[in-house]
């Protein structure tokens, strides 16, 4: 019965006293269309009185007031069909609709580890088919199962009451197609499983091959690629036919047993007939009764099997629901000002550690460089500030508040982030522009694309700012997508700002203006910048070199530069590197 009760909250997104106002508008609506059934009989005994007594007149005032009763379901029907097609179609869309906006905010409130173990395949395979599966089985099959049931209950109540020994011949051959029933349950359960990683393998597959066409084109490797990806779509194909022969016993084999309960009850009715043990109506009342009773019954079986496939659908729905989100305090503290501070801070990605007992001070309305190897943890200090995840050690504050004391939301917004790699989302640039701000005016859209030196480019294109960018800004180079998300950064305003390579993308040409743009943006602000380039970064308050997930020197740069270290090192090499020509 626990299990029974878990399942139930799963499939109807916790919104089980609703479902259950639907469940009984869905029999209503289902006894209600079964009345012309009970008219019939009582019509078709009607009828027969004159064939059973030749004397008898024909009551025609009887069939008159059937008819009547026909009428009036007819009227009463309509109103509660339309009622019932409401709760479902509009009521039980908008119980989809409540479970998915609470999925959105579930993964928002995510840490960003559990982003990168979990693949991008994988969670649109969750959002887009197992919730229409659960949706589809919710709203549509287990009303009608419901209702199937106790209709088939009340029809074995009435059937009996006629006659227990017809009844029997009804029933007799329910159990033997209850087999294969179970038989495709249990082979359906077991290929669901390969199915759904064959479907998520295909969705990541697409992903995959359509984010890194261009690169796959450059390097001719397009047609060996989409072999891969052509060979998924094989396994999925194989897998989908696997899961219709598993249902094969039901289709088939279920249905021809029960098909052959006709017979039995034509023939057990007539045997009873003949010996004068059953009157004719009730022989009539039975044959057109029993083929109302095996289609259900078959309705039934076919669910048991949609549910071996669709079960597995909600469970990943549950699995990803009980993802532990970044704890969030009941009532937030204020940070007095801007300061960051670690203090003995460690950060590991699963069993791989990634900063090592990092203590360091970043002072209000200063500049701070990240500098160091690849691989040396500056991003993460960067993402740490930020809360995508929280620190496996050790505390980071703000303003002296630490960051798990205050609220996620206020605290982004007090960031900036420009990063190396920008996403831009599938719609207008006034719109992507918009996200740092999203009560801003047009004219400080603008103005904050003219400090960002990208109104020239924006202004040249054909719509101008109502520009629909493709999913990820594919639509625009690498240089102009940097300079929008610097614009977002401006238009936003915040007081601590977090820069991660953001001149990467940039041409010569425009370098020099995205500096004074990033400039103008970390004026009176407390910022944080990672750099490869060490001569962009000369200037900071403060250089911190990271090797190895450790802090290994920290100063200003002509400290650093006068010292024997990686700092030395690495502004050697850039210096050679500088004059370095193509011979």
């Amino acid at each position: 019965m626990r299990k029974f009760k878990k399942w139930f909250r799963l499939v109807t997104f916790g919104e089980t006293k609703k479902y259950v106002r639907l469940f009984l508008w869905n029999f209503l609506d289902s006894f209600v269309m079964a009345l012309p059934y009970g008219v019939m009989l009582a019509a078709i005994y009607l009828l027969l009185i004159p064939l059973a007594a030749p004397a008898a007149p024909l009551p025609l005032s009887r069939l008159w007031i059937l008819c009547g009763v026909l009428l009036g379901q007819t009227v009463v029907y309509f109103f509660i069909r339309r009622r019932t097609y409401i709760n479902i179609c509009v009521g039980f869309a908008q119980t989809s609709k409540n479970a998915r906006i609470s999925m959105g905010e579930h993964l928002r409130k995510l840490s960003m580890g559990f982003y990168s173990r979990r693949d991008a395949g994988d969670l649109s395979t969750v959002l887009l088919r197992d919730y229409t599966e659960v949706e589809n089985l919710a709203s549509s099959l287990i009303p009608q199962i419901s209702v199937i049931l106790v209709r088939l209950a009340l029809s074995f109540i009435v059937l009996s009451a006629f006659d227990w020994r017809m009844m029997l011949a009804v029933i007799s051959v329910i159990p033997l197609s209850l087999p294969f029933a179970f038989v495709s349950y249990r082979r359906m359960g077991k290929v669901s499983g390969a199915l759904l990683a064959a479907q998520q393998q295909a969705a990541s597959g697409i992903l995959e091959y359509v984010g890194g066409i261009q690169t796959l084109r450059a390097f001719n490797q397009s047609g060996e690629h989409f072999e891969t990806l052509r060979r998924s779509f094989d396994d999925q194909r194989k897998h989908s036919v696997g899961m219709e022969l598993a249902a094969a016993p039901i289709g088939m084999l279920g249905r021809f047993v029960l098909s052959c309960g006709i017979g039995v009850v034509m023939l057990c009715g007539a045997l009873l007939l003949t010996r004068g043990a059953l009157p004719p109506f009730y022989y009539l009342a039975f044959l057109l009764l029993s083929l109302n009773i095996y289609e259900p019954v078959m309705t039934v079986f076919a669910f048991i099997a949609d549910y071996a496939r669709t079960n597995r659908s909600a469970q990943r729905i549950d699995e990803l629901n009980r993802e532990q989100p970044l704890r969030e305090p009941e009532a937030g503290e204020q940070p007095d000002g801007t300061e960051i501070a670690f203090k003995n801070v460690s950060f590991s990605y699963g069993d791989k550690e990634v900063l090592s007992n990092i203590s360091l001070r970043i002072p209000a309305k200063s500049l701070t460089a990240l500098v160091g190897p690849s691989g040396s943890g500056k991003s993460t200090i960067t993402r740490l500030v930020a809360r995508f995840w929280d620190a496996t050690q050790g505390e980071i504050t703000l303003g002296g508040v630490p960051l798990k004391e205050m609220k996620t939301d206020e605290l982004l917004s007090r960031i900036s982030m420009v990063f190396q790699d920008v996403y831009l989302f599938h719609d207008t640039i006034e719109a992507n522009i918009r996200m740092g701000k999203p009560d801003a005016t047009t004219e400080e859209i603008v103005a904050a694309a003219r400090t960002a030196a990208c109104h020239d480019f924006i202004s040249a294109l054909p719509d101008g700012y109502a520009t629909i960018v493709g999913e990820g800004g594919s639509t625009l180079s690498g240089g102009e997508k940097q300079r929008i998300s610097i614009a977002r950064a401006l238009l936003k305003n915040a007081p601590i700002v977090l820069l991660d390579e953001a001149t990467a993308s940039l041409d010569p040409e425009n370098e020099v203006l995205i500096q004074q743009a990033i400039s103008a943006l970390a004026e009176d602000k407390t910022v944080i910048v990672i750099a490869h380039r060490l001569q962009s970064v000369s200037n900071a308050d403060q250089i911190i070199v990271l090797d190895s997930g450790r802090i290994a020197q920290a100063g200003r740069h002509e400290e650093l530069i006068e010292q024997e270290g990686i700092y030395q090192k690495l502004w050697l090499e850039q210096q050679r590197a500088g004059n370095w020509r193509m011979v």
